[in-house]
């Protein structure tokens, strides 16, 4: 079974010099963090930004507050069928990559973008698009020993646990991994627990192994199938599956980091995740 380390996304603390953030999330509990430079670090306003002061200052941030990076948060659109804007983006993942490398993170991660932000464009036309921008990004981050993982999100480009497999499977990188969301696999149609359980003996079965990441959120649906946020405690997602999943894959270590995190419930939430770690 691996070893849990719950930590939690750095954003959720707000913006901050590295060592005001770090500091910040350990007092709370957290021992690792999912890493934003251009959403939680003050003054960084795009990639080009992060300079290597910034990292240096970052890693003397890890090293006094004992908080790891488990995730490089790179929050770009890698599946942009226009071929402008997707390089674009790819560009923004490829000047991060020694970044990443040089803070020690556990794995570079983004989600695959929103169906919603390219009207017209069909799910096979932006699962297409993915793969080419992965195409462009995993020979570097195989050249820099850098893992890059990709997020599975119910409205995305890769949507379900069908398409990760397609995609780990096309793309066949040694260097490609999975931040596994279980809210993020679940819609009004398939929230009931047996529906989540085979969604689960799935991701299990198909590319359990191949998990770098795991993030913890609350979330439930309105009867006409609205999705919207709760607290953990109200949460509509079967934790107690996903981690008797999780629980049998080989990872040495697995970090569980809570999104959505309010840093004055962080001592009840740790809580409510260490049930599912043990």
């Amino acid at each position: 079974m691996p070893e849990f380390i719950i930590g939690a996304r750095g954003h959720d603390f707000g913006r901050h010099t590295p060592e005001e953030l770090l500091t910040s999330i350990g007092k709370a509990g957290f021992r690792c963090t999912q890493l934003a430079y251009t959403k939680a670090i003050e003054d960084v306003k795009s990639y080009a930004d992060i300079t290597p002061e910034l990292v240096e200052a970052t890693k003397a941030a890890v090293a006094a507050s004992g908080v790891s990076i488990a995730v490089d948060g790179t929050y770009v659109e890698l599946s942009y069928a226009d071929e402008d804007k997707r390089r674009a983006e790819v560009a923004k993942v490829l000047s991060q990559i020694p970044v990443a490398k040089a803070l020690g993170a556990g794995c570079m991660g983004s989600e695959t973008t929103n169906m919603a932000k390219q009207p017209g464009v069909t799910r096979k036309e932006a699962q297409e698009a993915l793969l080419r921008s992965l195409g462009e990004i995993l020979p570097l981050c195989e050249e820099q020993g850098v893992l890059f993982a990709v997020e599975c999100v119910y409205y995305h480009a890769m949507n379900t646990p069908e398409a990760v497999k397609m995609v780990l499977d096309t793309m066949a990188s040694p260097n490609l991994r999975v931040i596994c969301d279980f809210a993020n696999y679940v819609g009004p149609e398939n929230a009931s627990v047996d529906a989540q359980r085979r969604i689960w003996d799935q991701v299990g079965s198909w590319y359990g192994d191949k998990i770098a990441a795991v993030h913890f959120k609350g979330q439930n649906f309105q009867p006409d199938g609205t999705l919207y946020s709760t607290s953990l405690e109200d949460s509509c997602v079967d934790y107690a599956g996903g981690f008797a999943m999780l629980k049998a894959m080989p990872q040495a270590a697995l970090p569980v980091l809570r999104e959505e995190a309010v840093p004055a419930r962080a001592a009840s939430d740790i809580a409510f995740i260490r049930r599912f770690c043990i």
